[in-house]
């Protein structure tokens, strides 16, 4: 199985807006070069605050006939409201995969809108997600969460690709997030280079793919 990271960054390495939202930060061709991406997933993993802070639609709109990934949702604590577009828009029922701390609030408020996986553990297990994964048969899956989300795949080394959007904006606030982010650095990032494959730009933006090496 492939796990592929898909982010956005400003000139000076931000992911985010000042208000710690993604929202207007992308334009028509990154939005359209997701939509490729996606095309070339069999499921899409995204984590709980990202539904519930953007509430994205995860239909591919931009490739046409294109199969539409199953989303994967991790919810470490709490539950979602039924009423975000991933539940309601979707053409596979989401996958929620949650703790055994938190399941049966998952399954008051999710139980008719999602399939609904518990780990046996308080927390979420990147390792063990990547092994529901793979036992369900799938081959490429893409990371659209935040940054601490990427840092804990990165951290049990299970990213395989990482795709990389730079956006002419510069937003110079000390604080914000970049692709991944954590009070500590990812260990060994200085022994483990990651390789160029592929580059290209549309309009303003620059469009990046590394692949571990």
């Amino acid at each position: 199985m492939k796990l592929s990271i898909n982010m956005a960054m400003t000139l000076d390495g931000k992911v985010v807006r000042p208000d710690g939202r993604w929202y207007g930060l992308t334009s028509s061709e990154d939005k359209t070069q997701m939509d490729v991406y996606r095309s070339q997933s069999d499921a899409v993993l995204i984590g709980k605050n990202s539904i519930l802070n953007d509430n994205p639609i995860v239909k591919i709109r931009a490739v046409p006939n294109a199969l539409n990934p199953r989303p994967v949702i991790l919810v470490r604590k709490g539950t979602l409201p039924p009423d975000k577009h991933v539940f309601e828009e979707s053409d596979h029922i989401p996958l929620v995969i949650c703790t055994k701390t938190n399941l049966k609030e998952i399954k008051t408020s999710l139980e008719n809108k999602a399939e609904i996986f518990a780990l046996d553990s308080d927390d979420i297990d990147p390792k063990k997600v990547t092994g529901i994964l793979k036992r369900k048969g799938y081959k490429n899956v893409l990371l659209e969460g935040g940054p601490k989300l990427n840092f804990s795949f990165l951290e049990a080394d299970l990213v395989d690709r990482i795709y990389l959007t730079i956006v002419p904006y510069i937003i110079g606030k000390t604080g914000l997030a970049g692709i991944a982010d954590r009070s500590t650095e990812l260990p060994g990032f200085d022994k483990h280079n990651w390789n160029l494959k592929h580059h290209f730009t549309k309009g303003n933006e620059i469009f990046l793919v590394y692949e571990k090496s």
